[in-house]
């Protein structure tokens, strides 16, 4: 259990390395954001984060970045202090459902908005009250943003974006999204790189909820680099989750 002091450290470099993708250094958390601490008790912190195993340091004279362990503390206290407000919700929700009636345009339109709000690539899947595990194919499925993703830096390399790609082309992906959701107490998962099972999704997050009942139940998930604006694509995705569910 981290303390207040080094959760707020790790918040303020999670946060400064999702904005810039840049290796983050005590000066710059010092400097930039308001905690209350010198610039040398950042730096004994951030040696004890890394350490802990929360972030590591790419190179010597470099800052610190991440870890997969770092982001998961960083989402687990999003998700318990469940930071978006109702209204910012509700705000996206009514502008997903703007000029959308039928199920496929609905979808359709709670897919361009996620991917207009988080910058990266989405997918609305409804799975259709005949598909069952064996199922190749979503009954119905939007899948947006794929340029996005391809412009963020950690996928400038093909040799890190065409194993994404290919596995993106799999549905498989989608039940596994659902399959880990549904599971999930509130029918919300957030996998982060090396948690993902597969291989080729270990340099993004993938962040994905239910919606529907019965028979009639989809995902709708989000996949970005492990960088992604955590507390956007959450609040994004629980509000597609819940437009879809009422409509």
């Amino acid at each position: 259990m981290l303390s207040d002091r080094r959760q707020r450290i790790l918040r303020a470099l999670i946060e400064e390395y999702v904005s810039h993708a840049m290796p983050v250094g005590s000066k710059t958390i010092a400097e930039q954001y308001d905690l209350g601490v010198s610039s040398a008790t950042v730096r004994n912190e951030l040696s004890a984060l890394e350490e802990a195993g929360y972030i590591t340091q790419p190179h010597t004279s470099a800052g610190r970045v991440p870890t997969d362990a770092g982001y998961r503390e960083f989402v687990d206290d999003l998700l318990a202090e469940d930071r978006l407000q109702s209204s910012v919700r509700a705000d996206m929700a009514a502008r997903m459902r703007a000029s959308a009636d039928a199920l496929d345009n609905l979808m359709r339109q709670v897919s361009e908005e996620l991917t207009r709000l988080t910058d990266c690539l989405s997918i609305v899947g409804c799975m259709g009250p005949d598909c069952g595990e064996a199922e190749v194919a979503l009954a119905r499925k939007e899948r947006l943003g794929l340029s996005s993703l391809m412009r963020k830096p950690e996928f400038q390399e093909s040799s890190s974006l065409l194993p994404l790609m290919e596995i993106l082309e799999d549905d498989t992906v989608y039940f596994k999204a659902f399959d880990e959701a549904s599971s999930a107490t509130d029918g919300f998962a957030v996998r982060i790189g090396r948690e993902n099972e597969d291989s080729s999704l270990v340099c993004v997050s993938v962040v994905a909820g239910v919606y529907g009942y019965g028979d009639a139940r989809g995902v709708v998930a989000v996949i970005g680099p492990r960088r992604m604006d955590y507390g956007n694509v959450i609040g994004a995705v629980r509000a597609a989750q819940s437009i879809l569910s009422t409509d």
